[in-house]
């Protein structure tokens, strides 16, 4: 015999009814709750799918607040409404009702889910039939606001992707072509033309996706009321079958023709004209499109000044190194004017004295010849003709010297004339003797070489500075082996050192100006720089090699 009574009786109910004894057992469970609930002997795990329609904030524990336990628990009578969450997607709501009866909890679960959702509707319905001008007003408001969010986001996503090109770079065409692309993407276009203005005609200068014809150079064929409409600064949409650059193409059916006037304060810059299969055009796009013109129109003007300026950075570089060869060529000129007018004076103040002592020499010489046989002592006479013969050697010797040095600057060699450069080449080694004498080997190897038309003076200088500093370069003893040859129409020079070879600090400008590895005061720095300005006027090249410790070359090629 069951220790609890017989509630079989509320099988019979519609109503799911729990049944609990004081200690908040189980002790029945009607067919209709199994059918609603299943068989549940979890209470506080079934409890827990249930909810308040109204959160109940007076509950000591609101963690445990929900209807189940409230209805358990209540001391009276108890009724509210709940919520059944079944599953992730399935609610359903129900009338809670609880009483007690013979010491047992008697708890009913009315499901109201038909009748509450029946009930929401009608509420909804008739809130929906009174709100629904105001709702349609503020869809349309919504939408608008939408669109206007749509289209600032695509222009601030355009400016930035343009903005971003222009700060990458002030290649014009570049730019032009990323906005092209940009509004090809944007209206699915067929093409897109920058068309720069030049009068009242229009030229394509850009044109996306390139190739084909209607490329750049084409002359728009524009309206009256087109162009009236481009000067008013205003965009046109119409509807076209023909492409106004490719005057060929006819499209098979008509295509939406915008034009997008490019303009800086009131002057007109020229025109962006998209064709696009689209046939409606969406005016509230106009911001956009005027935005990517502005954005077009200043990378326009930025890229116009940066060419300009970089055009006078360029002709100030210019002027700069031409006023530097202009210094050069003058320090030069000078420095060979005053050697020459020195040379001149040395030369003549030499040649008065010389000639005295040459005329003085002979008459010595003939004197002697003249004196009768018993006046002369025969040591005396032989010390005297020995003294006679050193002393001609030594005018021979000054004379040489002094010719040596007028060939060397030949003031008034001014035009190209024919020269042997290894005769040069020798008289130059005649004037640096005694940086040579006694400490450096002199080697030549020269080659059978026609001559060659140049300006002597200033390649003597380009040899006697070459040769100067591989002296210097060389502190005790050591060799300078001097080569010359010709081959194709050109004469090659080669002058190496056994020296000290030169840093690699300053090897990539030993050729400019100011140069120098020798101390303050010892060198100017102008020697090579002026080297190779003369190199150059002769339409030849120099360069070297060099290694630190080991010596340096210098090879100088002139074109007959």
């Amino acid at each position: 015999m069951s220790e609890y009574p017989n509630f079989s009786i509320y099988n019979n109910f519609p109503t799911a009814v729990l049944i609990l004894d004081s200690e908040r057992r189980i002790v029945f469970k009607n067919l209709q709750f199994i059918r609603n609930f299943g068989s549940v002997k979890n209470l506080e795990k079934f409890s827990n799918y249930f909810s308040f329609d109204i959160c109940v904030l007076d509950a000591e524990n609101l963690l445990s607040a929900n209807p189940v336990n409230f209805a358990i628990d209540s001391k009276e009578s108890f009724c509210a409404n709940a919520v059944y969450q079944k599953s992730k997607e399935q609610f359903y709501y129900y009338l809670i009702t609880s009483f007690e009866t013979d010491g047992y909890r008697v708890v009913l679960f009315k499901n109201n889910t038909t009748e509450i959702l029946y009930e929401e509707t009608e509420k909804k319905y008739a809130f929906m039939r009174q709100q629904y001008l105001t709702l349609t007003e503020e869809l349309k408001h919504f939408a608008s606001l939408q669109q206007s969010a749509q289209a600032q986001t695509v222009k601030l996503a355009l400016m930035h992707r343009i903005s971003s090109v222009i700060r990458e770079s002030m290649d014009i065409s570049g730019i032009l072509n990323a906005a092209l692309k940009e509004l090809y993407n944007l209206f699915g276009a067929i093409k897109v033309y920058y068309a720069r203005a030049e009068g009242m005609n229009f030229i394509a200068q850009e044109v996306y996706p390139s190739g084909g014809k209607g490329c750049a150079g084409a002359k728009a064929e524009l309206s009256a009321d087109t162009k009236k409409t481009v000067r008013l600064k205003e965009i046109r949409t119409t509807s076209s079958i023909k492409d106004c650059f490719d005057h060929e193409k006819i499209y098979p059916a008509p295509v939406t023709r915008i034009i997008i006037p490019v303009s800086k304060v009131q002057e007109i810059l020229g025109v962006l004209i998209i064709y696009t299969g689209q046939k409606i055009f969406d005016e509230s796009q106009n911001d956009v499109l005027q935005s990517i013109a502005a954005q077009v129109a200043s990378a326009i003007v930025q890229a116009s000044l940066f060419a300009q300026v970089k055009e006078k950075n360029e002709e100030l570089e210019n002027t700069l190194k031409e006023l530097k060869e202009t210094q050069i060529q003058l320090i030069n000129s000078e420095k060979m004017a005053s050697l020459g007018q020195l040379v001149a004076g040395v030369a003549h103040e030499i040649n008065t004295p010389l000639g005295s002592i040459n005329a003085n020499n002979d008459m010595l010489a003939k004197l002697i010849k003249k004196l009768p046989a018993d006046c002369l002592n025969p040591v005396i006479v032989e010390n005297i003709e020995n003294i006679n013969k050193i002393d001609k050697e030594a005018i021979r010797r000054i004379s040489s010297i002094v010719q040596s040095l007028k060939k060397f600057v030949r003031l008034d060699e001014s035009d190209l004339q024919l020269a042997d450069i290894n005769k040069e080449l020798d008289l130059t080694l005649e004037l640096i003797k005694h940086e040579t004498k006694n400490r450096i080997k002199i080697v030549k190897n020269y080659s059978q070489i026609p001559e060659i038309k140049c300006y002597p003076n200033m390649l003597n200088q380009v040899f006697m500075n070459i040769l100067i500093n591989a002296c210097q370069s060389i502190e005790n003893q050591g060799v300078i082996t001097i080569s010359t040859e010709y081959a194709d129409n050109m004469l090659i020079v080669r002058i190496k050192d056994t020296g000290c070879g030169i840093d690699e600090s300053i090897k990539d400008k030993i050729f400019t100006a100011g140069t120098t590895t020798k101390q303050i005061g010892i060198g100017t720095g102008l020697g090579l720089a002026i080297s190779q300005k003369i190199v150059e006027k002769h339409h030849g090249r120099i360069s070297f090699e060099s290694s630190k410790g080991e010596g340096t070359e210098f090879m100088i090629e002139i074109p007959s």
